[in-house]
């Protein structure tokens, strides 16, 4: 009964992400910025789900730049794009724990990240 529980992890560090872009009326992110790094978010969010976790991370990989574009052109302040990237990284990891499972199933051990992005 794994599943669910990874499941939920996704789910649950995609929430971390949408909680960082989402809230137009917060201080330091313009409001378009942050309707399109939310549409961002949602082509993570939907990949995780469907169990395409290799798809999830090129759509992060597309927020992350999109982020640090808004942020060079001042859309996003310096610590809201501090707050999303954590959060970004934190699902990051969960994203590569899912795909080291999935692929070593008897491996109780996630693999060690390979850094780099």
């Amino acid at each position: 009964m794994r599943r669910p529980r990874t499941k939920w992890g996704v789910l649950a560090a995609g929430a971390l992400v949408i909680a960082g872009v989402s809230g137009c009326e917060v201080p330091g992110i313009e409001p378009d910025a942050a309707q399109e790094l939310q549409g961002q978010v949602s082509e993570v969010t939907d990949a995780a789900e469907e169990g395409n976790y290799e798809q999830a991370l090129v759509s992060l990989d597309d927020l992350s730049l999109r982020l640090q574009t808004a942020t060079r052109s001042g859309e996003v302040s310096l610590s809201r794009h501090e707050r999303i990237s954590g959060a970004i990284d934190a699902v990051r990891l969960t994203l590569e724990t899912e795909i080291a499972l999935r692929e070593n199933p008897g491996d109780p051990s996630p693999a060690p990240a390979t850094g780099g992005n």
